[in-house]
């Protein structure tokens, strides 16, 4: 991906990359680590002044300085006990702001990978999705915790020993700052190569993850057909083809720090000849005749010292282009931060009565689809109404359901829930208020109490009531521990019938005034279809039921059945 590819990926509002991992980092926090830093450079720079002075002190100035050297080796010890104590709480804080900082971008964007809107509208892979919140999430630790903090130091402590240097001798400072931009130039030639690289070694394993997700996911049908060594051979050669990916960016990283190491070395060597010949007469230019040998030595002293935080920011500098490659598959996931913190709101206002809906030249159509799936339907339903929309498998009935969840956006037209529209209803007040259905029902690794009520309100009475009313009495007195048996994955322990039945009845534990069911009965046997049929009677009237079905006994039970390819070929 190209710089300006990535920009325009990092950040729809202009953000480039880099910017958006600032924006993640509160202010205050990375001071903290920053101050630290400086409080490190101090150190060093008083330890190093202090011991240049007592050895000029000790091999060139005369007697009677002597007593200053208890002054100056005391200074030293207090410069290395601050840059001891400093870089301990640096680092401590700076791992500790990384640490944060990660774990809640996790959170975050876990949070927001759950969500069905967000869900419906990706085309990655679960394999990819994962390396994203692991792998990926976690090169951007080594930029907050490494690079950052480097950054902050080789900024300030080259300023700091130029401000030394330069009354001392302009000459000797003005090598120094000629030579510095060398580094960080040859700095940005590199990372411009190693940030394409790691995009490159990311899409490897992005590949790797999603194809070891299918070959596991087949294993059984691989070993029916007697091709798991074909498989096995697949999957060595993605990992071959990472390793190698792998490699590549660290032999770019291990070439730069030598180029940049070799660098450093001249331009210090080239102080210390100038320092040298200066003090022995054999170079006049300029400030070289009134060189002491107390300035030359604070000079000798600092010069390494002052290409020492650019060598480390240039070790550290492939983090960065790590973290730089993994930022547009990330902010995909992040949900845009608010420009000022939302206001405190009420608990999301519940329904008085079941809406009426209006389709009204309604067009839908999925991100990045060339054609939209709906186009021009205009429906209306009745308050309490329960309606079935049937047609063939690809006429847009579960694209339907999504737009009424409030999922997908609506392109074109309008969509009013109770005389709203729906783009006006909060997530939280669709949420209190719908219900959803789906044919294959998921069902949580936890207890029959937890799916039942996922979010715990429920009152044992009124629990009570919801297995009644869905027919999941004898369900419930079967399990050697009621409601409180933990269920197997997606359902382990109950047939198709009763996960249905629970899954209705954790959609009808809110009591919410509109119900979506997308194909419900669809994986039922007769008697099974006509007993949830018979719930959802029950639930018609004081809940609108929209229901999109292949089932003809399905159609027939509701109150009204609309055939959706024909009325869309009628708006046309």
């Amino acid at each position: 991906m190209s710089g300006t590819a990535r920009r325009a990926a990092a950040g729809g509002r202009g953000e480039t990359a880099e910017g958006w991992l600032l924006s993640q980092v509160p202010r205050r926090t990375l001071l903290g680590v920053l101050g630290w830093r400086a409080a490190e450079t101090l150190g060093l720079l008083a330890l190093l002044l202090a011991l240049a002075l007592a050895l000029s002190a000790l091999v060139g100035l005369p007697a009677a300085t002597a007593p200053a050297l208890p002054w100056l080796l005391g200074i030293a010890v207090g410069g290395a006990l601050l840059r001891a104590l400093a870089l301990s709480r640096g680092e401590r804080a700076a791992a500790r702001m990384a640490g944060q900082l990660v774990t809640t971008l996790r959170q975050t964007l876990l949070a927001r990978a759950v969500q069905p809107r967000w869900q419906l509208q990706q085309t990655a892979d679960a394999a990819t999705l994962t390396l994203r919140l692991t792998r990926e999430l976690e090169t951007l630790e080594p930029y907050y915790r490494r690079y950052l903090p480097a950054l902050g130091v080789a900024i300030l402590q080259p300023l700091l020993i130029l401000a030394l240097v330069l009354p001392l001798d302009w000459l000797a400072g003005l090598v120094l700052l000629a030579t510095a931009p060398l580094i960080p130039l040859f700095m940005v030639l590199i990372g411009m190569g190693s940030a394409r690289l790691a995009e490159a070694q990311q899409a490897r394993l992005a590949r790797l993850g999603a194809l070891f997700l299918d070959r596991l996911r087949g294993l059984q049908t691989l070993r029916l057909f007697r091709r798991t060594t074909g498989a096995v051979r697949e999957i060595a050669q993605a990992s071959e083809a990472w390793r190698q990916a792998t490699m590549r960016v660290l032999r770019v990283a291990f070439l730069s720090s030598a180029v940049l190491e070799f660098f450093a070395a001249v331009a210090i060597a080239t102080v210390a000849i100038y320092i040298g010949l200066a003090l022995l007469g054999f170079f006049t230019l300029g400030p070289a005749p009134d060189m002491t040998l107390a300035a030359g030595l604070v000079i000798l002293v600092l010069a390494p010292e002052y290409f020492a935080p650019l060598r480390r920011l240039a070790q550290h500098y492939h983090d960065r282009a790590a973290a730089l490659a993994a930022v547009p598959a990330l902010q995909a996931l992040q949900t845009p931060k608010p420009s000022s913190p939302p206001p405190r709101r009420a608990s999301p206002r519940r329904w008085s009565a079941p809406p009426g809906l209006e389709l009204d030249q309604l067009t839908l159509r999925w991100p990045g689809a060339a054609h939209p799936v709906i186009e021009r339907l205009s429906l209306c339903v009745a308050p309490g109404e329960w309606l079935a929309l049937t047609g063939p498998s690809g006429c847009g009935k579960s694209t339907l359901a999504a737009a009424l969840l409030g999922w997908l956006p609506v392109e074109k037209g309008s969509l009013r829930v109770g005389g709203r529209l729906l783009s006006e209803l909060t997530m939280d007040e669709l949420a209190a208020n719908l219900g959803w259905l789906g044919q294959q029902p998921q069902l949580l690794n936890d207890t029959l109490r937890a799916n039942l009520a996922p979010s715990g309100e429920a009152a044992p009475g009124a629990l009570a009531a919801l297995v009644e009313r869905c027919g999941l009495t004898g369900v419930v007195a079967a399990l050697p521990a009621g409601l409180d048996t933990r269920l197997g994955e997606d359902g382990g322990g109950l047939s198709g019938g009763e996960a249905q039945r629970v899954a209705l009845a954790r959609a009808l534990h809110r009591s919410p005034r509109l119900l979506v069911l997308d194909e419900p009965t669809a994986s039922l046997d007769d008697a099974n279809e006509r007993e949830l049929l018979a719930h959802l009677r029950e639930v018609a009237g004081s809940s609108t039921l929209v229901m999109l079905t292949h089932s003809e006994v399905a159609a027939a039970a509701a109150d009204r059945r609309v055939a959706l390819r024909e009325t869309l070929e009628a708006g046309r």
